[in-house]
């Protein structure tokens, strides 16, 4: 990892992407054609034009002038500089760019002083409107396009359909574990406001209605007052199942013809175009007769036929919505109906922070539903409790910053005094709920707070604890590092001899093979169709993709339709020992070389790095715990890092993979360096790896 004070583009989900986007791209350039094609030497005008990619489209089909409006200084720039590399192309036509808000833009800065003849926008989120598009495109259309001009798209709108997706509901709603009834930790579900941005997976679901449009957009005509506040409509259901959640996706339309849709409907877009987009998951309770949820959150079972009614409410003007469903009697009819429909927290939520149930459907339910991670840390309690240094001791406690609370639990089952540290106060209750359900109050205390502030007398029993339990590094993502707390949890909180669990940690390496993750980071071959983007791969190793790991989720794992395979076993490139880690202070520098032997012919794309860990410090392969796994929350929580490579001598604007042969031996050199970083948080190693050879 690189410290740095600006996030690079190339870390973000969405820039690169939309340039590798082949169906958005061509979308826009058939629309373009077809428009300009009416209209030669018209003038054209582009709103939020990121990267210019629309406005050279538009100079190079006829487009006379062409005005690229982009607020963002940074992209502006980029956009200014991709506009000159593609100038040659198009000498008939002029392209400027002005940084600044459309919305701050007078009709005197537009070529001639005239209003534009066509004006095309893609300010569209996951969400149709999520950008604020309805806010800023018709301001631009009343007051800088001229009358009867054309609109790229003419329209849209955003759908939501009813779905089962048994694998997601996992995610959120932790099953029994270990004889543990886990059931009161769904209360933490936010079925209100949050909502999982998914793409590029290949998770199953089950539509349970048909895909319904609840807002369209025409965008010639409407203004943020055309979207209403609340809409209802009453639909059959098309399956039997269980709705856990609705699936929010759109469509637009190029034209009043509808012939040409660019959609965001599962299973419609490439690899980038599910990354750049994707669609979101709304989590689903069983509202009542008065549109209000329960004391615990329960999913409606529906049968085919039975009658579902769909309230809609628009949230800040359609940038986002709360949807929530409940049965209706068999003798209702389908329609649609704008008007109020009950809308606020159930009452679990009420008084809660916010932020606590976000993060709570984000990482820690999903970490509470790992069933194979509960029994990793599990049996490397029994590891840890069979050391010599703690078989004969008396009353043995443990003190769990796993964040998770479940190894606490475990310790309590076998009588053991524990208590568990979370990062929000809301974790914390609903683990002593969790402690009451399974008679284990006696056993048990949750506090929301960091081991670093805690003194001994808060612990059990009020002494040094003799078990610490600590994450995995860099899990999840924004978990609390154990090579932040464990130096001052040796200081302070574990006794002498006392042991840490899990027990060691390697970061593996490995050479990967996909197009797919190189379209993440950069433009392979530096051009989107006859556009030169090579600006764009110059930036990102200007901003350091070469150098710099930066942590996915979600695109990896056995959810993910990403296309990778593995050129090089992963090996460990750096092991810690967690019981020696912060007895000394490590060195501030250390330098280290590894072969990777290329076990296949391919090209290499990347170097991809995840964490390991292990119970038995005496034997690593004996259990361990990876990010592989076939359950969707490991994906969700558990980082893999990827940094670029290209292959020597690669011009800057190109970032061409290396290739490799089976049985070719690369060295890696690895530069590890004590500090802070976004690989391990607020402490800890940080990585630079350099691919020779």
């Amino acid at each position: 990892a690189c410290a740095g004070d600006k996030k690079p583009l190339f870390e973000y989900d969405d820039h690169y992407v939309m340039l590798n986007d082949d169906g958005r791209n061509l979308f826009y350039r058939r629309a373009l054609e077809r428009a300009l094609a009416n209209c030669p030497r018209c003038s054209v005008l582009d709103v939020g034009a990121g990267s210019g990619l629309l406005s050279i489209m538009a100079a190079k089909l006829g487009a006379g002038q062409v005005t690229a409006i982009e607020a963002n200084p940074a992209l502006a720039e980029l956009a200014v500089q991709t506009v000159a590399r593609n100038a040659a192309s198009f000498p008939w036509s002029n392209v400027s760019v002005i940084s600044n808000l459309s919305s701050k833009v007078d009709v005197a800065e537009l070529p001639n002083g005239r209003p534009a003849d066509l004006l095309v926008t893609e300010t569209f989120g996951t969400m149709l409107l999520g950008e604020g598009a309805i806010n800023f495109v018709p301001d631009a259309r009343d007051r800088l396009l001229r009358e009867g001009g054309v609109m790229i798209p003419a329209g849209g709108c955003q759908y939501v359909t009813l779905v089962e997706i048994p694998d997601f509901h996992a995610a959120v709603a932790p099953g029994p574990w270990g004889g543990l009834n886990l059931s009161r930790l769904a209360d933490l579900q936010d079925t209100v406001y949050w909502k999982a941005t998914v793409g590029a997976s290949s998770t199953k679901f089950v539509p349970l209605i048909e895909r319904l449009c609840v807002l369209e957009v025409d965008f010639y005509k409407d203004t943020r007052e055309s979207v209403p506040e609340n809409r209802t409509f009453r639909v059959q259901a098309t399956h039997s199942g269980i709705i856990h959640a609705a699936l929010l996706d759109w469509d637009i339309w190029a034209d009043a013809s509808r012939a040409d849709i660019l959609s965001t409907s599962p299973g419609s877009r490439s690899f980038a175009g599910d990354v750049a987009w994707g669609w979101l998951l709304h989590l689903q309770e069983e509202a009542g007769a008065d549109w209000r949820f329960g004391e615990h959150p329960r999913p409606l079972a529906v049968k085919k036929g039975d009658w579902v009614e769909l309230g809609v409410q628009f949230i800040a003007r359609g940038i986002s919505l709360h949807a929530r469903a409940r049965a209706v009697a068999e003798e209702a009819s389908s329609g649609t109906s704008d008007g109020a429909m009950v809308s606020g927290s159930p009452a679990r939520m009420l008084g809660v922070n916010r932020a606590d149930m976000v993060e709570a459907s984000e990482l820690y339910l999903p970490v509470a539903g790992d069933s194979a991670r509960h029994s990793f840390y599990n049996r490397a309690l029994d590891v840890a409790l069979g050391h010599p240094a703690l078989v004969a001791e008396e009353f043995k406690t443990v003190l769990d910053c796993s964040g998770g609370g479940l190894p606490a639990l475990a310790a309590a089952k076998r009588g053991l005094h524990a208590l568990a540290l979370t990062h929000r106060a809301q974790f914390a209750k609903a683990l002593r709920k969790v402690a009451e359900d399974n008679g284990l109050s006696e056993q048990v205390e949750a506090y929301s707070a960091d081991p670093r502030d805690l003194i001994e007398a808060l612990l059990p029993l009020g002494k040094r604890a003799s078990i610490v339990v600590v994450d995995p590094p860099g899990t999840p993502l924004r978990g609390r590092s154990p090579f932040a707390i464990i130096p001052a949890i040796r200081e302070r909180l574990l006794k002498e001899g006392g042991r840490i669990v899990p027990a060691g940690a390697c970061l593996k390496v490995g050479l990967v093979e996909s197009s797919d993750l190189a379209q993440l980071v950069s433009v392979p071959g530096g051009h989107w169709r006859d556009v030169d983007l090579t600006v764009w791969n110059e930036e990102a190793r200007r901003q350091g993709v070469l150098g710099r790991l930066v942590p996915h989720t979600k695109w990896f794992g056995s959810h993910s339709t990403m296309a990778m395979r593995w050129l090089s076993e992963p090996q460990c490139i750096f092991t810690v020992d967690l019981n020696d880690y912060g007895r000394v202070a490590a060195p501030s520098e250390e330098n280290s070389s590894h072969s990777l032997k290329a076990k296949a012919d391919g090209q290499a794309h990347a170097l991809v790095a995840s964490w390991t860990v292990w119970a038995d410090p005496d034997d690593p392969s004996k259990e361990h715990l990876s990010a592989e796994s076939e359950y969707l929350g490991r994906a969700l929580t558990w980082p893999h890092y990827v940094q670029a490579v290209a292959a020597p001598n690669t011009i800057p604007g190109l970032l061409e993979p290396v290739p490799v042969h089976s049985g070719d031996v690369l060295e890696l050199k690895v530069t590890v360096r004590q500090g802070t970083g976004k690989l391990t948080g607020t402490a800890g190693p940080e990585f630079v790896l350099q691919l020779v050879g």
